[in-house]
């Protein structure tokens, strides 16, 4: 029994801790524009961000993306599709297909290798005269 005129204190939670970070839920729309990005290549720390998750808070993201595998199934997809879209820009050899090349460079991790061989008479290995030496500050 409460003693006449005490007042008991409750405490209010100023903010709400996240649950596992699998509360949020994407409408159609918010879906359909992280799958754009996903296939033109944007990195996932800014779908995260189109998606509605904090900037610089991957561990909010990572937790819904576990709680949500059929939506990162969609994402990697959608990834694959768009770089498949690259490659065969490139592939055909269509006009202006370099953009479609330096997408795959800069978004998708192609490089561009290319080795060099120097060989001298019958496939002999190649030697460097003094003259040639001195004239890049070598020996003279």
């Amino acid at each position: 029994m409460k003693a006449k005129g005490k007042v008991d204190l409750v405490k209010v939670r100023q903010r709400a801790k996240p649950e596992r970070g699998t509360k949020m839920i994407l409408s159609e729309t918010t879906k359909k524009e992280a799958m754009e990005a996903a296939q033109y290549g944007m990195p996932i720390d800014r779908i995260a961000i189109l998606c509605g998750f904090p900037s610089g808070n991957q561990t909010q993201w990572a937790r819904w993306i576990s709680a949500n595998p059929k939506f990162q199934g969609e994402l990697d997809r959608a990834r694959a599709q768009g770089e498949l879209l690259l490659q065969r820009r490139v592939m055909s050899g269509e006009p202006n297909w370099q953009a479609a090349g330096w997408m795959l460079e800069r978004t998708r991790g192609y490089v561009a290798r290319a080795s060099l061989e120097h060989t001298g008479k019958g496939g002999k290995e190649l030697s460097v005269s003094g003259n040639l030496l001195g004239a890049f500050g070598g020996q003279k």
